[in-house]
């Protein structure tokens, strides 16, 4: 939580941190978002171990940063086009500018940078400005940095947003089911009502449009996808290929908020019926994923749920990540992972190496044992995100039904 910065700033011994908040980044830069409360900014953001932040802004956005409620600073406090005037070359530039600002707001020690832009750019500038701090060090974190285990738990009125957000994303998934349901079958194909196959694309332009109208923000391409594309793991589909009664699709559905927070719920469906070979592994699917949740508990290892889902896929004779690392079938990934301002952040129930990750109140994560057996046309994911509350319980946030059979309407 943002309340726990400045402690993991001690303990790092990191005197001040520098956001980067590039102009294009959107919710590419979560960093910056979270610091900023999700407001359109071009800027920095600049926090002093045990000081109120400070956001560095320009006019046209001075609203914007008042609404962040850091301390805000216009950058015409240091002339661009002065500058520009005197350093010519662009990274000479900024370079001067950043001397000026870490001079004028007395920023010193070790100074970490951080936020989302091109590696060989910014490697130019920390080089360039390096020289001249005297006696300030620049430092980088490559991994668990100091927003990635701030944002590793939710406050309160981020597990509210998250929990709006999945009803949101579920009723669109509901939607979806009803649309495709609604047509009328031929020769094992459903058809549109002028009589051609309704499609993966034609599926997914429903699915983009019932977005939109909620107000969901698609940042790529989601998965749907039938038959062999759903058992390779992250084909998002074929969009010609027709949908068929008893042909599985595995449906991967991750939309962000206008805040810039994500959801992310999978479900397998067969439409009219399913062959029982589907069947079967659907059923260890869904035991694995029931029998995993119930285990959960504050202070044990992320890895752990790893290990337990590998065992029970091992048991019933399946490859698994851990048995063959390599393998392109059987259960291939990991458990879940962490749901936030990114799709994909902390914690990771990693399989390899050293746990990294215990479960604690206010982390938010993904559930999504799955199976997957390309050669044999079908692949089997059910995904939930959940939370764990200030009382160490653990909740679902995605409240759509798991039936793996959809009955047609007709």
């Amino acid at each position: 939580m943002k309340k726990d910065i400045h402690r993991l700033m001690e303990e790092r011994k990191i005197d001040v941190a520098i956001v980067e908040g590039p102009d294009g980044m959107d919710s590419t830069n979560p960093a910056f978002a979270y610091m900023t409360g999700g407001q359109h900014l071009v800027g920095s953001v600049i926090i002093k171990r045990g000081e109120k932040p400070i956001v560095l802004f320009r006019s046209m956005e001075r609203d914007a940063a008042a609404a962040t409620g850091h301390e805000a600073i216009n950058m015409d406090r240091w002339p661009t086009h002065e500058i520009v005037q005197k350093f010519p070359n662009p990274l000479d530039a900024r370079v001067e500018l950043y001397k000026r600002i870490i001079g004028d707001l007395k920023l010193k020690g070790r100074i970490a940078f951080y936020g989302t832009g091109s590696i060989g750019s910014h490697f130019a500038f920390l080089r360039g400005l390096q020289p001249g701090l005297n006696g300030s060090e620049i430092i980088g974190e490559y991994d668990r940095d100091i927003f990635q285990v701030a944002r590793e738990t939710k406050d309160p009125d981020e597990i509210a947003r998250l929990e709006k957000h999945g009803k949101e994303t579920c009723a669109v998934i509901g939607e979806a089911v009803e649309f495709i349901r609604s047509h009328k079958v031929k020769s094992e194909t459903l058809v549109t009502k002028d009589g051609t196959p309704l499609t993966i694309g034609k599926a997914k332009e429903f699915i983009r449009l019932e977005s939109a109208r909620r107000g969901l923000v698609m940042g790529e391409d989601f998965i749907f996808a039938l038959g062999r594309d759903g058992a390779t793991g992250h084909s998002v589909g074929n969009p010609d290929d027709p949908i068929q009664l008893g042909k599985s699709i595995v449906f991967d559905f991750f939309p962000r908020d206008a805040n810039g927070y994500f959801h992310d719920v999978t479900r397998t469906f067969c439409f009219g019926h399913a062959p029982k070979e589907i069947e079967k592994i659907y059923h260890q699917v869904m035991d694995c994923f029931q029998t995993v949740v119930k285990q959960f508990k504050v202070g044990e290892t992320t890895q752990k749920y790893q290990h337990m889902t590998c065992d029970i896929f091992e048991k019933h004779g399946h490859t698994t990540q851990r048995s063959d690392p390599k393998s392109q079938s059987g259960y291939f990934h990991s458990l879940g992972h962490g749901l936030g301002l990114e799709v994909h952040e902390q914690p990771y129930f990693s399989t390899f190496g050293p746990p990294r990750s215990t479960l604690q109140p206010g982390m938010v994560f993904t559930v999504e044992p799955g199976l997957y057996y390309p050669e044999k046309g079908y692949g089997v994911r059910i995904e939930d995100t959940y939370y764990c509350d200030a009382k160490g319980q653990f909740h679902s946030i995605t409240p759509f039904p798991q039936d793996l059979v959809i009955p047609m309407k007709g």
